[in-house]
């Protein structure tokens, strides 16, 4: 596994050992030798504040959290767990796990409420030329509610490209928002599963030699 000890992605990846995917509330596998009672919730393996994130994901190959600063409610970050800097690096299995990630539960939504109309932003900076800040490739998952009809040119443009104002993340809320997403995604992997026949329970790559050995 490669990775970079000044990356902060990397740390984080480092804290946050894989877990199932189908698991709502994680928990830590701290090393800690504290006698106090059990760690927080989604308490990170290193106790570096560094690597703390508000986790939603982390497999075998990708992890997915909450952005610090979001630009919406519910703004995600995705990113293979592997040190890339640029997208032409990462291979073909890692890029697939991660296109699931960059949609928000839509069908989850959907089933339980008809009216649902949100849209979002998947961005993906590619290179410092193209502003890209944390050399870890990253996707940006940013929700955006119904703009209405009072929507403005000025307003479209900025949704249009990503851009909003963006403030720090409350701890409490990123807790509440990062559980709350837990158990959305968990449903929705579960549906992948049983109705398309995606399962990232299992290693992707363990799955793609196990085919072509078998044809040989």
């Amino acid at each position: 596994m490669s990775s970079s000890p000044t990356c902060p992605f990397c740390k984080i990846a480092a804290a946050y050992p894989p877990i199932s995917p189908s698991t709502p509330t994680p928990t830590s596998t701290s090393t800690s030798t504290s006698t106090s009672s059990s760690p927080p919730e989604n308490a990170p393996v290193s106790s570096d504040s560094d690597s703390h994130a508000f986790l939603i994901l982390s497999t075998r190959h990708v992890l997915a959290f909450l952005d610090t600063m979001p630009l919406t409610r519910g703004h995600i970050l995705v990113v293979p767990r592997d040190h890339y800097e640029k997208l032409g690096e990462v291979g073909v299995h890692v890029s697939r796990e991660v296109s699931l990630l960059t949609y928000p539960d839509g069908q989850d939504r959907r089933n339980s409420d008809p009216s649902w109309n949100w849209n979002w932003n998947v961005v993906q900076n590619n290179g410092v030329g193209a502003a890209q800040v944390v050399p870890h490739v990253h996707f940006h998952i940013v929700p955006r509610p119904p703009l209405g009809a009072a929507s403005t040119p000025a307003k479209l443009s900025y949704v249009m490209f990503g851009r909003g104002q963006r403030e720090d993340l409350d701890d409490c809320e990123g807790e509440g928002l990062a559980r709350e997403l837990r158990a959305q995604l968990a449903r929705e992997l579960q549906r992948l599963k049983y109705e398309e026949g995606v399962d990232l329970e299992v290693d992707s790559f363990s799955q793609e030699r196990n085919r072509f050995r078998g044809k040989i």
